[in-house]
């Protein structure tokens, strides 16, 4: 009896899932590049990296479009009526397009998934970083090497599978196994190592926020800002269960429709991915532009100040401005007379430095509530 198949393995769901996924990234990157330039502020290398995250997670969702125009995406396997060898020398067309589409998928995800995560990172260090030799840049620091490293090393690792005989690749099962490493146990080491620095990267803001002497409410409020991205983590938790049952017990249903899944999920944990880190700047198109007025708790969350005062570190000195292209630098108390509160270090006057955006204002705005501890 054949398995039934899940909503998101039909050819409609898949279909729709990678044209609208690939249009929402689209949109959020031109919106991010166009606040940018409304704001008046350099791109940064958070920024530039979402452009080849973007187009990778796009070139996913073309191929999986592809697939399924050729039936070998969210199709059962064809078997010919008149096929009477052994299942794992077949080799179809069918088959053939959904090896390909798989490889390419598998050397796209670690590189597209690479990028967020180091955007994300480089965003975190602008924001927390207090200077290059400060535990919290050095820790950061460590994770991008780690991050590239991981990206890069599956890249390649995916590349050559097979060493050089790519056409093993999109063989039959018994080239595969005869031909190519372990995919399979490939696969699961690039999910679970994706599924484990997605949860740390997602959770690095957190004690930061909370060793801040703020009120309860206040560090939820900044904690839920750093947290839009841990929707990724359950699209890379889903993509390592699937791996996992496969590895263990094998194909429980069709191979294609399994592949299928896989790839589904995939995308997006990219998408949701790329989505979630362009939404701090975003965030100023949703105060300044939208003609509604939000509930006084959503605007207390995401709110910044038009004047001065928001973007400086010591109140009394109106010389002096945080920058958006350096990180928060905490004074000592020494540094200052007027008060003994941490605050941030002027970096230039406000006619050579654009505004901050609207998440490293708000936070800016949460620290000077408190003291950093």
């Amino acid at each position: 009896m054949e398995t039934p198949q899940k909503y998101y393995q039909t050819p409609g769901h898949v279909v729709t899932a990678a044209i609208a996924l690939s249009i929402v990234d689209i949109v959020a990157l031109v919106l991010r590049f166009w606040t940018r330039k409304k704001q008046h502020e350099h791109l940064k290398m958070d920024d530039w990296l979402i452009i080849p995250a973007t187009l990778l997670t796009v070139g996913i969702g073309v191929s999986m479009v592809y697939g399924v125009s050729r039936e070998s995406l969210g199709y059962r396997t064809h078997v010919p009526s008149d096929f009477t060898g052994d299942i794992q020398t077949a080799v179809t067309e069918q088959l053939r397009i959904t090896d390909k589409i798989q490889w390419a998928f598998a050397m796209m995800l670690p590189l597209a998934l690479g990028c967020t995560k180091a955007s994300f990172l480089f965003f975190y260090m602008r924001i927390f970083s207090i200077g290059k030799k400060s535990p919290i840049n050095i820790f950061l620091s460590v994770l991008l090497v780690i991050v590239a490293a991981w990206s890069i090393s599956f890249f390649f690792a995916t590349l050559f599978e097979c060493r050089l005989s790519f056409w093993a690749v999109w063989g039959s099962t018994i080239d595969l196994i005869t031909q190519c490493v372990e995919s399979m146990q490939l696969v699961l080491a690039l999910c679970i190592t994706d599924f484990m620095t997605d949860v740390i990267i997602i959770c690095i803001p957190i004690p930061l926020v909370w060793r801040l002497n703020l009120t309860t409410s206040r560090k939820i409020a900044i904690s839920i800002v750093f947290l839009l991205g841990a929707v990724t983590i359950a699209a890379s938790l889903t993509r390592l269960v699937i791996m996992s049952r496969a590895v263990a017990v094998g194909f429980d249903s069709d191979a294609i429709l399994v592949i299928t899944e896989y790839l589904y999920w995939g995308l997006v944990e990219c998408a949701i991915g790329i989505f979630a880190a362009c939404l701090p700047t975003l965030q100023f198109l949703l105060i300044k532009e939208v003609p509604w007025k939000s509930p006084k708790g959503l605007r207390s969350l995401f709110k910044t100040r038009q004047s001065d005062e928001a973007y400086t570190g010591i109140r009394d000195n109106p010389n002096t401005t945080a920058t958006s292209h350096r990180p928060l630098q905490f004074a000592s108390k020494s540094d200052h007379s007027v008060s003994t509160r941490p605050t941030l270090r002027a970096a230039s006057s406000k006619s050579d430095r654009p505004a901050l955006d609207s998440t490293e204002a708000f936070i800016l705005e949460e620290i000077r509530a408190g003291e950093a501890l």
